[in-house]
């Protein structure tokens, strides 16, 4: 199963495959014609964009984006991307690429930074795609989503779990074999702020919303400076292994049911992204990347071309919402000790962050 670091090693490659196949293609200004511009602001933890420079043969015909466009405020580091991506030009100006470019996508590892980032393409009206997580604060998330409607900007943000094949079985199983009493949702890695999102935006894609409060437990990884991985195990210097963290959303009663408690776990435990739904007829564990020899994020790959062409998001604003907020709330938890209702969040009620995030994203360029 493809992880980051995958993903990171790929995208060196894909710039000199797309440059070797280039060369028995139809010049550029007949190929073009019709394909989208993507821009993108900033160095993250993926490469999405390399993938649009050399999609598999049998999507060609589907994709209709390429990398264009690519700015970053660390020195050399755009200059980098735009060779290692497949990117055609650096621009200085990140206001200045929004309006060259057709559509945008911000992968920022700083996400503190994603509503000023964001702001001139919502207000452009252009389809903007924001990695996870989302934003910062409550109230930054809510003003992205604002600005998304008042200008008619179609917005994705998105775990790559939320498109995997096995959303629609695990929709299914609870139609057959509801209502749901609870769930576990598993994600092997554990860094708090990027792995959250995969759990928590699983499980609601496959079961929908209603969360009514958060509480974390377990070992808290910020700082990516201070783990090591030896033999496939995350392991601090000081304190040896690593166990997992725990988000503990409790959702509203529906229907008259008693409400669905979900364990959204990030960490060390055995297996692979899953959800292990617990019905009142059955539970069944449903595993992500297990079909249709589709690499997990494949289908992230996909859905963000199909947002580019059709401007539509793939999911609700209130989703996008809602999930932001239960990984706020989780935060709140941890740094409380008490559960926490996602309503009574404020404004400036914050995930956290690290410079760790962006330096090791960094690291992999200079």
């Amino acid at each position: 199963m493809e992880n980051r670091r995958d993903i990171l090693k790929k995208t060196l490659v894909i710039g000199g495959i797309a440059g070797i196949v280039a060369t028995q293609k139809a010049p550029a200004f007949s190929k073009d014609i019709g394909i989208l511009k993507i821009g993108q602001l900033g160095l993250g933890s993926h490469g999405f964009a390399g993938r649009f420079k050399a999609p598999p043969e049998n999507l060609k015909d589907r994709i209709r984006c390429k990398p264009y466009a690519v700015w970053d405020d660390y020195p050399g580091v755009a200059e980098a991307m735009m060779k290692n991506m497949g990117f055609e030009r650096v621009i200085k100006d990140p206001v200045e690429l929004v309006k060259e470019s057709d559509v945008i996508s911000i992968l920022h590892a700083d996400y503190r930074k994603i509503l000023e980032l964001a702001r001139p393409a919502l207000e452009a009206g252009k389809p903007v795609f924001i990695n996870r997580p989302f934003t910062d604060t409550i109230s930054s998330a809510e003003e992205i989503v604002r600005l998304a409607k008042l200008y008619d900007a179609p917005l994705m943000s998105a775990s790559s779990l939320e498109f995997q094949p096995e959303i629609e079985e695990m929709k299914q199983f609870v139609k057959e074999n509801g209502p749901v009493r609870s769930y576990e949702a598993y994600c092997p890695e554990q860094l708090f702020t990027w792995m959250f999102p995969h759990v928590i935006n699983f499980a609601h894609a496959a079961l929908g919303g209603g969360i009514d409060s958060a509480y974390f437990c377990g070992d808290y990884i910020m700082d990516l400076n201070q783990i090591k991985i030896v033999n496939g195990n995350w392991v601090h210097p000081i304190r040896g292994s690593i166990g997992s963290a725990l988000s503990v959303l409790t959702y509203k009663p529906r229907n008259g049911e008693p409400p669905i408690i979900g364990m959204n776990q990030i960490g060390a435990c055995p297996g692979t992204y899953h959800i292990n739904i617990y019905a009142s007829r059955e539970n069944r564990i449903f595993s992500a990347g297990q079909r249709d020899n589709a690499p997990l994020f494949m289908h992230m790959f996909l859905a963000q071309n199909d947002f580019y062409v059709t401007r539509k998001p793939p999911r609700p604003y209130e989703a996008i919402l809602e999930q932001h907020r239960a990984l706020v709330a989780t935060n709140v938890s941890r740094l409380t000790g008490n559960a926490v209702r996602l309503d009574r969040l404020g404004g400036d009620d914050a995930i956290p962050y690290s410079d760790s995030l962006r330096n090791i994203c960094l690291r992999s360029y200079i």
